[in-house]
């Protein structure tokens, strides 16, 4: 009778003790974009001559995403192309919207004070992030380059962080990022000169599957950050150039990523790109010439059970395990002698 009772009391007991494991969980690692992943471009605007010029929408004339304009920056969108999304401009309306050839399968906005708030919150995010310390990386795809997450070093955010002192990638050439998924990873970048990304980005799991392919649990473009975060104000940062051949006839040429340069110029010209393009100084920002923008989408993953429902199931298991105690010793208690 002893043995049957304290096995059956192990029941419960150790089902209360999973239960108290998974009360407070890790929570996912790494920073979050919050409401600036809804736009494929955010500008700074640092002032009224400054001025967002987007053209020719690339290879399939179609941009998804929203695109912001911060500060008191202007827009010239010539075309031809379309926008499915919404054009926000942080300031009032005084002319600053040129649109032509041009459709918007959306709104455009003005005084949206949301706009400037995620610009001021990506600002904040570059200037932190660049001064940590991250595991030493040149960029260098003359023949194929695999930067495997797990080997940068893990700030105290969860963030997987690189230091990135030259960029050198061409036309053809693919810098592969490969990951589990589970921690988000950081190319500080800070080079001499220009940072300039000739080449694709591509993105994989550990078993190789890339992202977009079936059963992939890899990083999504939101969680793959190249920041850089060099000069202060809207003003001295490095150059960010992206040209990757992406038109027609090179339908592999792809570039995957979120790229944050707040005090820097950035131009993409002619690049097949599904990420996020934030900052731009308080100089004129060019997305040109055959580029082709979409927002990203987060790769359907296996899911887990949240912490509340796993809680919930082993309280089940621990109220029928205490259940099962009081209907063996009522059994016992009927057998007993008087």
């Amino acid at each position: 009778m002893g043995l049957t009772r304290r096995f059956a009391l192990r029941v419960p007991a150790l089902a209360v003790l999973g239960l108290l494991a998974l009360a407070s969980p890790q929570a996912q690692a790494g920073f979050a974009l919050g409401d600036a992943a809804n736009y494929i471009i955010l500008y700074e605007g640092g002032n009224s001559a400054s001025q967002l010029s987007i053209n020719n929408f690339g290879t399939t004339g179609i941009w998804i995403g929203d695109i912001g304009i911060a500060g008191v920056g202007r827009l010239a969108a010539t075309g031809p192309g379309t926008l499915n999304g919404d054009i926000n401009f942080s300031a009032l309306n005084t002319g600053q919207a040129s649109i032509s050839n041009t459709t918007v399968n959306g709104t455009v906005n003005y005084g949206v004070a949301q706009v400037q708030l995620d610009m001021s919150d990506l600002n904040s995010l570059s200037s932190l992030l660049g001064a940590e310390l991250g595991t030493a990386l040149a960029i260098n795809t003359s023949s194929d380059q695999t930067v495997l997450t797990s080997t940068g070093m893990l700030d105290a955010g969860g963030n997987r962080v690189f230091t990135v002192a030259s960029v050198n990638t061409g036309n053809g050439e693919n810098l592969i990022i490969r990951s589990d998924g589970t921690q988000n990873v950081v190319f500080n970048v800070n080079t001499p000169g220009d940072a300039q990304f000739h080449g694709n980005i591509l993105l994989q799991d550990l078993a190789g599957i890339a992202y977009g392919d079936a059963g992939y649990t890899g990083l999504s473009p939101n969680q793959v950050l190249f920041n850089l975060y060099a000069g202060a104000a809207l003003g001295g940062g490095d150059t960010l150039s992206a040209n990757n051949n992406g038109n027609n006839a090179h339908p592999a040429n792809i570039i995957y990523g979120t790229f944050l340069d707040p005090n820097g110029a950035i131009s993409f010209v002619n690049t097949r790109f599904v990420g996020h393009i934030f900052g731009g100084d308080s100089v004129n920002m060019q997305i040109v010439s055959g580029d082709t923008l979409t927002l990203p989408a987060i790769p359907p993953r296996q899911t887990v059970p949240e912490p509340s429902t796993l809680a919930t199931a082993l309280l089940g298991l621990a109220l029928l395990g205490l259940a099962r105690v009081r209907r063996t010793d009522r059994r016992i208690l009927g057998r007993a002698p008087h």
